[in-house]
């Protein structure tokens, strides 16, 4: 990912505020140049459910977020997860942010959360 702010989204189709926040992530996609934020949706349902997923993204998103899964759900592990939907910010590889559970990010708060996460140095 070669944005200067990739934004991580661990989600599932039987989390509903996962399926909430999503319209909201494809917006907030949309309002930023992917060189420049990077938005990463990563569906944590089982493998028989991968075109549930697919199709879900697609009609939420309207296609701008494409698909990665992690159907062993370690990802969870990895980030340290106290929840979901759980949400982190990197910048330069590093964490700077971080937020578990549902939000609006097509609002203007989120929005200012990306521009001074844009202007933060990673830690």
């Amino acid at each position: 990912m070669s944005g200067d702010l990739v934004i991580v989204n661990l989600w599932a189709t039987w989390c509903g505020p996962c399926m909430e926040e999503m319209p909201t992530l494809g917006a907030l996609q949309r309002r930023y140049d992917p060189a420049r934020v990077h938005v990463v949706a990563i569906n944590l349902d089982e493998d028989a459910d991968r075109d549930k997923a697919q199709a879900e993204l697609m009609q939420l998103t309207g296609g701008v977020l494409g698909l990665f899964t992690d159907s062993s759900r370690g990802v969870l592990f990895d980030v340290d997860a106290d929840g979901m939907p759980v949400t982190i910010f990197y910048k330069r590889g590093r964490e700077i942010a971080r937020l578990t559970g549902g939000a609006d990010w097509s609002s203007p708060e989120a929005a200012a959360a990306v521009e001074a996460a844009l202007k933060t140095p990673p830690r």
